[in-house]
């Protein structure tokens, strides 16, 4: 089984670590519920030869079943392995004249500090159009998660979380809910770096926004 890689930040100590080893196996049906969540977001906003820039491959489904469906589709992630357009960190990539409709990063900034999140966010206001989609892990535990189907009533969830002390992801410099970034500093964030939030989802022990960019 490969092991998870670790790649040094260019201009610092910061090391930025990432696996590839999932993407290799029969994915959890959490994940197909996630991807399906994610398409959710875009629905009606994300149009047949528009051009997509997705921030993080992982399996390459987004990727994938955007293309199926006459959407142009750039791919940057910073693991070969991947196999994105472009191999580079975000942290450090020169975006000079680019320009998207619109841009998707789903589970990808907390794999980088906070800070260089906000600077990442001041280069993407200036290259997307349109809108934003993103996901991003909470700091929680799930203790309880039921789903079941009710005579009359139809199908209902049970869900019992707690907060987690610290994080549980290795791979992880901060999740939503962690000391320093509770979601109304995320939310702050993102506004001051020309964002706009229009739609917040909360499932799956992620947040999913929706963000309009406040750049023509």
């Amino acid at each position: 089984m490969k092991k998870p890689t670790t790649k040094p930040h260019q201009s610092s100590e910061t090391i930025y670590t990432f696996s590839s080893e999932w993407i290799h196996a029969l994915e959890s049906e959490e994940h197909w519920r996630l991807y399906w969540q994610q398409q959710r977001l875009m629905e009606g906003k994300v149009e047949a030869g528009q051009h997509v820039l997705e921030i993080g491959v992982g399996s390459g489904f987004a990727a994938n079943y955007l293309r199926s469906k006459g959407v142009e589709v750039t791919t940057i992630d910073i693991d070969a392995d991947k196999r994105p357009d472009i191999v580079a960190n975000i942290v450090h990539y020169e975006w000079g004249n680019a320009r998207f409709d619109h841009i998707l990063a789903f589970e990808v900034f907390e794999h980088i500090p906070f800070v260089e999140f906000t600077e990442v966010l001041a280069q993407l206001s200036s290259v997307c159009k349109n809108w934003l989609f993103l996901s991003l892990p909470k700091c929680e535990r799930v203790w309880l998660d039921l789903e079941f189907r009710l005579p009359l009533v139809g199908r209902r969830k049970l869900t019992l979380v707690g907060r987690r002390r610290r994080i549980h992801e290795p791979h992880h410099f901060w999740e939503v809910g962690s000391p320093g970034t509770a979601l109304r500093e995320v939310q702050r964030t993102l506004l001051q770096n020309g964002f706009q939030l229009r739609d917040k989802v909360e499932k799956l022990s992620r947040v999913f926004m929706t963000l309009e960019s406040g750049k023509p």
